[in-house]
């Protein structure tokens, strides 16, 4: 039975004779030259060897140039369609930070779902900096104390973090005061200084107990729920967990940060209804929702 070659490798075979050569439709295509140069002289190899008058120059004979004006309108034909689907299903491509997405954004994304109930929201998450002239995103709420937005870019603080002691009422004793320091301590790789931050260098003295350190914050939380000990965290992540009374905020005491969380967007993507909806829902989200867990303190020594 005939088998026909893969749609990729001639779409590849296309951008290889539009662009001129291997380099040049490696770029379009976001691929490595060598991975092009592959899949052609398969392609080739599969359609009998006689594609090309010269290969290693990416110069079609008289059959491939036939090939490729045929296949020309085909993936026109595709290309329309995609972009049709796509206009009609408007989306939001927004990046962010694991803990943020776990512990802040999934839990309040039902209201934003309300205002845009016929809008794709795609999450993606990543520690590294992205670059929202060059890559797929729409948007990116990221980690920062810069209040001045990179050039082409809008910037909306979201907010400052205020660190906080947070356990599970579980772990506490029945007593009115609780002493920090004999606390089994949570922390998360990526942040293992906050304790110090808290504490401060004069008072953090080494625990009573072992430390436990988890890859990240959202998995930090769920131990401190579990009643694995106690966490040092920004109350506006913790909201929901002091909220349903999984964790309690032990004592008064909480540190504002110099650093916060940013809202970043090209200028050009406020062009676009469902980015400035999201962006409004932001600045909603967060200065209206203040954090208020004044029910939910445990004193501490």
């Amino acid at each position: 039975m005939y088998e026909r070659p893969s749609l990729k490798s001639l779409r590849v075979l296309l951008e290889v004779h539009r662009a001129g050569g291997y380099a040049a439709a490696a770029r379009r295509l976001g691929v490595t030259p060598s991975a092009v140069s592959h899949l052609v002289a398969a392609l080739d190899r599969e359609l009998g060897g006689d594609l090309f008058e010269d290969r290693r120059r990416a110069r079609l004979g008289p059959r491939g140039l036939r090939l490729v004006e045929s296949l020309e309108p085909a993936f026109q034909a595709v290309d329309h369609a995609v972009g049709q689907y796509r206009a009609q299903r408007a989306s939001i491509r927004v990046s962010t930070l694991s803990s943020f997405a776990v512990l802040w954004l999934i839990p309040r994304l039902g209201r934003l779902r309300a205002r845009l109930p016929k809008v794709d929201i795609l999450v993606s998450t990543d520690l590294r900096a992205v670059d929202l002239q060059a890559e797929p995103f729409d948007c990116a709420i990221r980690w920062s104390e810069r209040e001045t937005p990179p050039p082409g870019l809008d910037a909306l603080p979201l907010f400052k973090e205020r660190l906080a002691v947070v356990a599970s009422p579980r772990l506490l004793d029945s007593g009115a005061a609780v002493e920090i320091a004999k606390l089994p301590r949570l922390m998360a790789q990526a942040r293992l200084q906050d304790w110090s931050h808290f504490l401060g260098a004069e008072e953090l003295a080494a625990p009573s107990a072992a430390v436990t350190v988890f890859e990240t914050r959202s998995q930090m939380l769920e131990a401190a729920v579990a009643g694995l000990g106690a966490a040092v965290i920004d109350l506006h992540l913790a909201q929901q967990s002091l909220a349903a009374g999984h964790l309690v905020q032990v004592g008064a005491r909480e540190v504002e940060q110099a650093v916060g969380y940013t809202f970043l967007c090209r200028r050009t993507a406020l062009d676009d209804r469902p980015i400035r909806i999201f962006r409004a829902w932001l600045a909603e989200e967060t200065q209206t929702r203040a954090v208020d867990v004044g029910s939910a303190r445990r004193p501490a020594d």
